[in-house]
């Protein structure tokens, strides 16, 4: 089983764990990647998804 992740920030995510990463508009960057173990949700994941919070919390 998998989780596919998406993250919306105003920068690109530079990690090998970013699968894909693309800028749709200026200033705008969405990231994919592939969660398939539990412990693969740590502490780097969930700073990113609280930073993509607040970001689309500015939108």
């Amino acid at each position: 089983m998998w989780l596919v992740v998406t993250i919306g920030l105003d920068h690109k995510l530079e990690s090998p764990r970013i699968d894909v990463a693309t800028e749709p508009y200026p200033g705008r960057w969405t990231h994919h990647l592939l969660v398939s173990r539990v412990e693969e949700i740590d502490r780097e994941l969930m700073a990113w998804i609280g930073e993509a919070a607040a970001f689309a919390d500015q939108k």
